[in-house]
């Protein structure tokens, strides 16, 4: 590759004039993922990983092992009896779904501020990682825990965004709402990119897998770009589970835009016709409702 071609992710995702370069640097000088969080994602690969060597490790960030085991409470992975320890936590749900349990807990660190423009991203985030959950635990695809977890890191690049360039992501959020046009269509008018291109990048220095970076660079692309394929379809629960999000009302203010169409769209690329898309949003619904709290 030339010293000039920006790599393939780059692709039709920044403004004309913008150096893609500038962008990598700017992304390499964010932070790494939290000590521990990282060292417990490493560890839950591996294959021999033991329980007890998970729980002395979690335990060494008092808060990150706290907002565990809140979240391990929560409707979405509640049992028959409270979850009081970290062993029982890692036991009873399994690795696959603790991941996504770590992701959830150290992003809320990381997005410490309480403003409504935080509230609101954090809203959507979690909210379309229970809806992806759901849909695929409706549609029975094998593939519910790993969706999960894309849902919770589909808006990374907001979460960087509002984190690092406030102010100017505010703007972005009021032209968005006010012209009545997609967060990522007004984020590459005003920055000259957008959030799914920051939040694969990001995700891709936390060494996150391939596929993960995939399902956040792609989830705003058209409905018919998407290929027919497991990838694909990975990418279209995730664009399906956002939509949702949004058409309950989590993730923007009143008066953003309408995406219904595309959503019944989507619906129709998995079969789902009006009566069970509507059963399957109230059982998001109730399901978001239920667990919110723990994720706050």
């Amino acid at each position: 590759m030339s010293e000039n071609n920006a790599p393939i992710e780059f692709e039709g995702r920044i403004a004309p004039g913008k150096d893609w370069k500038e962008i990598v640097a700017w992304v390499g000088d964010l932070p790494p993922l939290p000590q521990v969080a990282s060292q417990a994602m490493v560890l839950i690969e591996d294959p021999n990983v033991s329980t007890s060597r998970l729980t002395d490790l979690l335990g060494k960030d008092t808060a990150l092992a706290a907002r565990v085991l809140k979240i391990a409470n929560s409707a979405m992975f509640s049992f028959q009896r409270e979850i009081t320890t970290l062993n029982q936590a890692i036991v009873i749900i399994g690795f696959k779904s603790l991941k996504g349990i770590i992701v959830a807990a150290t992003l809320r660190q990381i997005n410490r501020k309480q403003g409504q423009m935080e509230q609101m991203i954090w809203q959507n985030s979690t909210c379309t990682a229970v809806a992806a959950h759901t849909l695929c635990t409706s549609l029975k695809k094998n593939f519910a825990d790993e969706a999960y977890l894309a849902g919770l890191l589909h808006d990374l690049g907001k979460l960087v965004l509002t984190r690092q360039i406030p102010e100017d992501y505010e703007k972005v959020i009021k032209s968005a709402h006010t012209d009545g046009c997609p967060f990522h269509v007004t984020e590459t008018e005003q920055l000259g990119f957008s959030h799914p291109l920051i939040g694969a990048l990001v995700a891709k220095k936390w060494n996150f897998s391939s596929e993960m970076c995939q399902m956040i660079l792609h989830h705003h692309d058209a409905i018919e770009s998407i290929e027919n394929s497991p990838l694909g379809e990975k990418i279209r629960i995730i664009m399906t589970a956002n939509l949702i999000a949004h058409k309950l009302g989590y993730g923007h203010k009143t008066g953003y835009v309408e995406q219904n169409d595309e959503l019944d769209k989507l619906y129709t690329s998995f079969g789902v016709g009006s009566e069970q898309a509507s059963e399957i949003e109230e059982k998001i619904k109730d399901l978001y409702l239920n667990q919110s709290g723990s994720f706050g």
